[in-house]
């Protein structure tokens, strides 16, 4: 009995844990986050203009406020409270007040959702709908994030159709008085209101009453605009000057689509020209003006079918309408669409219609990648969305948001005709027995299966990954400047060099006349690498060479054929030719970031002063072993790196295998990844990602069995995965800070399991709570911290005398370093161009090739992993918040949005490869979908055609990531995207 009292006390308050959650996470958002500065600049200064001079002289001449003034005051108190408090433009407390309103809107939005849905349809779906509208992508960033008041203008509006439902006119037609006041875009659901006014003279017998109940709503929904108006316009004025401000703001913008991505940008649209052609030779105007009659003339004939048909709903033609404008009209912006979208939902609340939901879910996502887009590239050289990456992402974002829509259409065409609703699932939440069954045992067949494709890709990986010879040899001029003198034996064209460890170094070569023939920059990016330089040596001539403040490996005098030229002399800077390789390439030398963390091993190794410190040292250390084993070669430098990509593919096969307990998924998870575009190429190149990445990928396998663990045997009984979660928890945070980003996807998990098994009401819980809590404590902070410690030993090595203090300074600039790094570069890419992998990065061009050949390496996305799994995380998404969820599918998605979240916060230049451990879970997606198939033959075809895809589309690329030379053709073909541009 006290279970079940609890459990209702708890039902009870749930509405409202979600709505606190949902307003304290918009609040927090709005702390930590900066706005869209264009909106931000303009609030800020309209209230301090109202502030300091009053609604009368706030419209001046010449000064641009596109805003009516129905929420100019809450801005002018924004600015007078700024003003107590002496808060600045970047105060952070700032961006609070200026979300506050609109964050208060949205939770009573998702109120109103709550009320209607409680009283149409199963408690278990109506707090999942009323919590995917508090926690709704788009309304979060558009309030939290870019801190605009659509919010507050969308509330009213959705009250409007609401009591336009229950038949209440006079109160529904002032508040779309309201919203009319806050902003001109009411206008759009204008002809709405108009329809439901006509609707209720052909529906009322007195239609008298009810023709005289349509001029008291105009009278009242002109009402707020004119009283709002009446301070900042005087009454002689009131009228001319908000008809200029309506019209003028709805005209100020002459462009067929700004940055809406809706069908007109899917069509080449975004920022055209009104007057340009569009299609069929008729202009953008023309074209727009012509698919909002289209629409108009479906909302005429909605209503007059559902009139007839006893099935009129305005809150159906409201989402329809609002909606059809954004999608098929011109002069959309972004935000457009946002009351559309919740009226979508409130809808979908009254009619309980699972396809209204599904629309509105679609048209949630495209409407924050929409929004997400335009915030990330404001004040950029790409503001416009003018370049190949950006221009792709809006018309495959449009083209998914017409689909949502036109998903819309087919919902409402069948409600408004026939009254037709289809149900969403009634079934308690998470209906999985109490604990997970248990995990097949390992058969003889199945490990031999799995040692064999750990091996294959141990060949796949470690084929031509780099030369196992390389000059060791330096001359050390750090810190001074050293001279060797040597003698061509025959003429040479060319000086090859092969530069270490810099800091800002030089190489000079004069004749004995003392006259310079060529002088080259020794720098960081030089480290490692074999460089060619034209220097024509005659047959006998005697050289100097001078190296200052850098270590110079080797030197290689070659000839117009590209042999080498046997010289006399050089000392240390000619006394390995044997280890000069034939040709230069990727497998002698650095590329990318190699620079870096290749270069920071060798000096880790060696004692040396480290060069890069703004990476946690376990990477580092990590790939020091393979330079330690084999030398610093190229294969030795990417040793490490590559055999972590090789233990991913039964990693993987293994967390796939206990996530769905079948064996062949297993199986089909280890072959995709073995194939995967990215693994392939973040495991042969010398960087700290493939460490960072396969330890979540470990942390997320021993939290899996520790929740498995917990449900059937407690937490005083699986200690041992909670031991090792921490203990792979600690080794990603000190290979790379994104271990941290998963770090609090293992701690929802964690107090998640908790609860599930709170909930099974075993007796003994609260010993199993003390071992948690104290596990949690020295497992996942102690542990993690001593691992996170010792991974900075060899900075003891070098530097006795380091200690705790310099460590935490350590910490502090690695902060100050990303938070403030203002870097661009040319194949940098934002957050939401990975889903689709649009802009691979560029590591490696080979310049040393014969006509005709080209050779390149690029990070590029697995198109199976990266797209089927997007794919199959929107299904697993739609699935939990539509009732059909599972805890598997949850884990998934936490862990995914664990790694991926943190980054649509990040404004740093950040690159495709930040998404690879992202892209382990979307292994995992498909996985775990193609084991709830109800079929099983049709899974395994699935699972089988998947591979063969991978298969073959890593053949096809596989010069593109190996770096082999192909032809011209070749190379050109692979280019499918204008944004890929890596050869």
């Amino acid at each position: 009995m006290p279970m079940i009292d609890q459990n209702k006390k708890t039902a009870r308050r749930a509405p409202w844990l979600l709505l606190g959650s949902a307003l304290a996470l918009r609040l927090v958002l709005a702390l930590v986050t900066e706005g869209y500065p264009y909106d931000m600049s303009c609030f800020v200064a309209w209230g301090e203009k109202l502030a300091a001079q009053g609604p009368a002289n706030f419209y001046s001449e010449g000064y641009f406020a596109d805003y009516p003034p129905g929420y100019l005051p809450v801005l002018g108190l924004v600015a007078l409270l700024r003003g107590a408090f002496s808060l600045s433009y970047e105060s952070p407390l700032t961006y609070l007040l200026l979300a506050l309103v609109p964050a208060l809107c949205d939770a009573a939005a998702a109120w109103l959702v709550w009320r209607v849905a409680a009283h149409s349809m199963p408690r278990s779906p109506a707090l999942l709908l009323t919590a995917f509208t508090a926690f709704n992508p788009l309304t979060l960033f558009d309030t939290g994030v870019w801190k605009q008041i659509d919010g507050a203008f969308a509330l009213p509006l959705l009250l409007c159709f609401l009591l336009l439902e229950q038949r209440r006119y006079l109160p529904a037609a002032f508040l779309y008085g309201v919203a009319l006041a806050i902003k001109p875009q009411a206008l759009l659901f204008g002809p709405v209101l108009a329809a439901c006014f006509l609707a209720a003279i052909v529906q009322q017998t007195d239609r008298f009453r009810a023709l005289g109940r349509c001029f008291g709503g105009a009278a009242l929904a002109l009402l707020p605009p004119l009283a709002m108006g009446l301070p900042f316009f005087g009454i002689r004025d009131l009228i001319p000057s908000l008809l200029e401000k309506y019209s003028g703001t709805m005209s100020g913008y002459p462009y067929a689509s700004i940055n809406a991505f809706n069908w007109i940008t899917a069509m080449g649209g975004n920022w055209q020209p009104l007057e340009n052609e569009a299609l069929f030779g008729a202009s953008w105007h023309t074209v727009g003006w012509f698919m909002i009659l289209a629409v108009t003339g479906g909302l005429v004939f909605f209503a007059v079918r559902s009139v007839n048909n006893g099935s009129f709903s305005p809150l159906l033609l409201a989402a329809y309408y609002g909606l059809g404008v954004f999608t098929f009209g011109h002069c959309m912006h972004e935000r457009y669409m946002l009351p559309g979208v919740l009226l979508v939902l409130l809808a979908a609340a009254r009619w309980h219609d699972v396809r209204l939901y599904a629309a509105g879910f679609g048209l949630s996502l495209t409407g924050f990648l929409n929004l997400a887009a335009v915030y990330s590239l404001a004040g950029t050289e790409d503001e416009w969305l003018g370049s190949a990456t950006s221009s792709s992402f809006a018309v495959l974002v449009g083209l998914g948001e017409t689909v949502c829509f036109l998903l819309l259409l087919f919902a409402v065409w069948d409600l408004a005709l026939h009254g037709h609703a289809l149900p969403l699932p009634a079934r308690p939440l998470y209906r999985e027995a109490d604990a997970p069954a248990a995990q097949p045992a390992w058969r003889r067949g199945e490990v031999l299966a799995l040692l064999a494709l750990t091996a294959a890709t141990a060949v796949l990986s470690f084929a031509c990954l780099g030369d196992t010879d390389a000059p060791q040899n330096p001359l050390d001029a750090t810190d001074t400047v050293l001279s060797e003198t040597v003698t061509a034996e025959s003429s040479a064209v060319w000086l090859w060099a092969y530069p270490g460890v810099s800091f800002g170094g030089s190489l000079k070569v004069t004749d004995e006349q003392g006259q310079v023939l060529l002088t080259q920059e020794l720098g960081y990016t030089t480290c490692f690498s074999w460089s060619e330089s034209r220097l024509p040596v005659e047959a006998g001539q005697t050289l100097t060479i001078t190296v200052e403040n850098a270590q110079m490996f080797e030197l290689s005098f070659r000839n117009g054929d590209g042999d080498a030229v046997p010289v006399t002399g050089g000392g240390a800077l000619f006394d390995e030719q044997d280890a000069v390789p034939d040709t230069i390439s990727q497998l002698n030398s650095m590329y990318f970031d190699e620079i870096y963390h290749g270069r920071t091993a060798y000096e880790q190794l060696h004692g040396l002063r480290i060069y890069e410190t703004t990476h946690p040292p376990l990477g580092k250390d990590l790939i020091m072993a393979g330079v330690a084993l084999f030398g610093m070669t190229g294969f030795g430098w990417r040793f490490s790196g590559t055999l972590f990509g090789v233990l991913l593919v039964p990693l993987a096969w293994c967390f796939a295998r206990r996530l769905t307990r079948k064996r062949w998924l297993g199986a089909v998870a280890g072959a995709l990844l073995a194939l995967d575009f990215m693994r392939f190429v973040q495991s042969r190149i010398a960087t700290i990602d493939i460490y960072g990445t396969f330890f979540i990928l470990l942390g997320a396998y021993f939290m899996l069995w520790y929740c498995q663990s917990v449900l059937q045997k407690g937490v005083t009984r699986s200690l041992l995965p909670m031991a090792l979660g921490g203990v792979a928890f600690g080794l990603g945070c000190a290979a790379k800070w994104t271990g941290l980003y998963a770090g609090a996807g293992l701690a929802v998990l964690y107090l998640g399991v908790l609860y599930a098994r709170w909930r099974q009401g075993r007796p003994g819980f609260r010993a199993e709570f003390r071992a948690a809590a104290i596990g949690g404590v020295a497992f996942y902070i102690l542990v993690p911290l001593c691992i996170y410690l010792a991974s900075y030993l060899p900075y003891r090595w070098q530097d006795a005398g380091f200690g705790l203090a310099d460590w935490w300074q350590c910490q502090v600039s690695m902060f100050q370093y990303h938070s403030g790094l203002e870097a661009t570069h040319p194949f940098e890419s934002r957050w939401y161009t990975w889903l689709l992998g649009l802009r691979p990065v560029w590591y490696y061009q080979n310049t040393h090739l014969a006509d005709g050949l080209k050779a390149s390496i690029a990070g590029l996305g697995g198109p199976v992993i990266w797209l089927a799994g997007l794919a199959c995380l929107l299904a697993l998404l739609w699935h939990q918040v539509s009732n059909r969820g599972s805890r598997a599918g949850a884990g998934v998605l936490i862990l995914y949005g664990a790694q991926l979240a943190p980054w649509m916060l990040v404004t740093r230049c950040t690159f495709l490869y930040h998404y690879f451990p992202s892209s382990m879970f979307c292994l995992a997606a498909i996985v775990l979908v193609l084991s709830h198939l109800r079929s099983g033959r049709l899974a395994r075809r699935i699972g089988v055609g998947l591979c063969a895809v991978s298969l073959v589309l890593f053949l096809l690329y596989y010069p593109a990531l190996s770096g082999l030379p192909v032809p011209a053709a070749w190379a050109s073909a692979l280019e499918i995207l204008p944004s890929f541009g890596f050869y």
